[in-house]
Formats: C-alpha cells, sequence, structure tokens
C-alpha cells in the first residue's frame, strides 16, 4: 500500500470530510482515507496496481474538492510596518477579573 498527501483548502468542516472520504472510498484500490478539516489535509492508502496520485487528484476534483497548495496571504498593505502590534503573531492571554465572577452570581455556574 502506497500513500499520498493532499492539501484541500475548501475542507474546513467536517461534512467536507465526510464529501471526501465518500468520493475517494468508491475508488478501486483506495484502501484508507484519513482527512483532517483542522489541517485540510488528506491521506490516502491504495493500492498502486489499481491506482495512481493522479486518478485521486481527479476523483477530488471531480468532487469539488480540488488538491491545491495552500492559499498565499496577501502582502502589508503600503504604508504598515511589519514591527507594528497589530502585525505581530503573538500569544494572548487574558485574565478573569476575580471581582467579575463574584459579583456574576448563582447563573454563572450552570
Amino acid at each position: 500500500m502506497d500513500k499520498t498527501a493532499f492539501d484541500i483548502p475548501k475542507m474546513y468542516a467536517d461534512h467536507h470530510v465526510q464529501s471526501i472520504r465518500d468520493a475517494l472510498l468508491q475508488l478501486d484500490g483506495v484502501e484508507e482515507v484519513i482527512a483532517s478539516s483542522a489541517f485540510k489535509r488528506v491521506v490516502v492508502g491504495y493500492d498502486p496496481a489499481h491506482l495512481n496520485e493522479d486518478a485521486i487528484a481527479d476523483a477530488l476534483q471531480a468532487a469539488g474538492y480540488a488538491p491545491s497548495e495552500a492559499p498565499e496571504l496577501p502582502d502589508v498593505p503600503a504604508g504598515k510596518e511589519d514591527s507594528s502590534a497589530w502585525f505581530r503573531v503573538t500569544q494572548r492571554v487574558t485574565r478573569t477579573n476575580m471581582l467579575d465572577l463574584e459579583m456574576s452570581g448563582d447563573f454563572r455556574k450552570y
């Protein structure tokens, strides 16, 4: 059994995963389909005697989920600095104010 992986940008929910699994498992030679909407990636285990990667890609395209490269992010708008806080990717943490919890009443517990 050979394995191949495809990036599927349009696969962002569980119903997309199910549609892709249904489309690929109908192909003769597909033995395993592992799809993740979180990673937008599908790994297909197949028998190379019956199937090749191009046929799998064609089946994905026919199902409406064309494999492709990850979408490119747009460039930073002109006049903006990359070093500003807006464009930095950092960990953001919030802290609960205990006074808010004390004033919220019993309904917050349910």
